[in-house]
């Protein structure tokens, strides 16, 4: 594995990609998804229906097919370009928000009727019941939905390939391509997303254990 050492640039440069991609997929996921969620849930019959045309298309579709569509159609009818590293964060963003919109729903209707009716008798309008009650225990009760989220999403970085991104998984088959050490190289790539993605999920696990609400929990 000494030719490793070698490319450890190279891969350096990747996972880094890999690593901003990820983190800023889930964190726009989470903040977009918490509007969609809202806006589904209060937003009415029309905002509803376009928040259910834009979740089925990002996910119902595939993540390859959206990079293509923000990488090569929309910049060709607009007659312009974007940078492959842009495109990638602003599809991972918005397939991330599709999914956790439907865990944050599911959290927020968990927790909704009883606590909306609590914090209306105390004073509280419903959007501040919103934003200082229903929120807050919701966002506790989706951290291991997070932790999916995370998960899948960094696995399909990969997937930034198709655009030629150099991100982790791009850059393994660049050193394959170049040593003929397949089977060493794509292990060594396997172990790096294997060690960082189950540290950032422990670490989830462990922040859930000590903010979880008993007996209120969604599935998964």
């Amino acid at each position: 594995m000494e030719f490793i050492l070698e490319y450890l640039p190279l891969i350096i440069e990747g996972f880094i990609v890999t690593v901003e991609v990820t983190f800023f997929g889930v964190v726009m996921g989470l903040i977009l998804g918490t509007l969609l969620a809202i806006g589904d849930l209060y937003g009415g019959k029309i905002i509803s229906t376009l928040i259910k045309i834009y979740v089925e298309f990002f996910r119902g579709s595939s993540i390859v097919v959206q990079l293509f569509i923000f990488y090569y159609t929309i910049p060709s009818m607009l007659n312009t370009t974007i940078d492959s590293f842009i495109v990638g964060l602003i599809v991972f963003g918005l397939n991330s928000a599709a999914y956790q919109k439907g865990y944050i729903k599911g959290a927020m209707e968990a927790v909704y009727e009883d606590q909306m009716t609590a914090a209306l008798s105390l004073g509280l309008t419903k959007a501040q019941a919103i934003m200082y009650v229903i929120l807050p225990q919701a966002l506790r009760i989706v951290i291991p939905a997070w932790s999916n989220e995370f998960t899948s999403l960094a696995k399909s970085t990969a997937a930034l390939l198709v655009i030629g991104e150099r991100e982790l998984a791009s850059a393994g088959k660049t050193i394959a391509a170049q040593t003929w050490r397949v089977l060493e190289t794509y292990t060594f790539i396997a172990i790096i997303y294997l060690a960082w993605i189950s540290i950032v999920t422990k670490i989830l696990d462990i922040i859930y254990e000590k903010v979880k609400i008993p007996g209120i929990e969604i599935t998964t």
